[in-house]
């Protein structure tokens, strides 16, 4: 293995014998720091920010107002979204791993925008004419998900950000990459590796209506006169 690791692009039949490890990986990764995603909430309401809580099962919710019964990611759950998104358009994964298993997993994978808004944004109406004027519903890559195992690997688990997003455009056969996040080294990982070529929208501002940054990786001159009036 080399310093970082072995690191590896896997389709979606060669990704599954790794479910169990991934799985982990994601668990732990969303329970902590920026996000505190360790059980759902149990108001109807969805009073907690995304429909999670950061109590742990057997706590009381004041801001739902009842005992947290369930995590907030459930492995079957996951693996059936994890199966579903492959079912049902073109997706890679891309692992990273060491002498203790899998330390950092991502998925993404190739939709219009307006699939997009319908599955990431259906809470933000005003995300959908943003998307549209700044794509007019063209195909891009989504970077779904990128999670890490800090049991297994504390430190330095972005390092390698580039490769994997470049790689991701390289097998997807696209050359825009998009995201959005609450975690500033996501945002910061994507500007130290693709510089100009990296567009970022800051989050609850004038340009941006969202509570996450997005950002827009672009591997072509220009994508279209929109984004680039932006």
């Amino acid at each position: 293995m080399s310093e970082n690791g072995k690191c590896e692009f896997l389709n979606t039949s060669e990704i599954k014998p790794a479910y169990p490890e991934i799985v982990t990986a994601y668990q732990k990764a969303f329970s902590g720091w920026p996000w505190y995603e360790v059980s759902k909430c149990e108001d109807p309401k969805r009073r907690c920010v995304g429909g999670f809580c950061k109590l742990a099962i057997g706590e009381f919710c004041k801001d739902c107002n009842s005992i947290i019964k369930k995590p907030a990611y459930e492995s079957d759950e996951l693996v059936e979204r994890f199966e579903s998104i492959a079912a049902s358009r073109p997706t890679s994964w891309y692992t990273e791993s060491n002498e203790a298993g899998v330390t950092l997993a991502a998925i993404a994978w190739e939709e219009k925008t307006s699939t997009i808004f319908n599955e990431k944004y259906a809470d933000n109406p005003n995300m959908n004419s943003w998307l549209e004027s700044t794509f007019s519903d063209r195909k891009i890559i989504w970077l779904d998900e990128v999670f890490a195992n800090t049991d297994l690997k504390p430190t330095g688990n972005l390092r390698n950000f580039g490769k994997m997003c470049t790689g991701f455009m390289e097998s997807l056969n696209n050359p825009i990459l998009a995201f959005r996040t609450i975690n500033p080294s996501m945002t910061r990982a994507a500007e130290r590796d693709f510089g100009d070529s990296a567009m970022v929208f800051k989050r609850q501002t004038d340009e941006l209506p969202d509570r996450r940054d997005f950002v827009i990786i672009a591997m072509e001159n220009q994508i279209n006169n929109t984004i680039e009036d932006k």
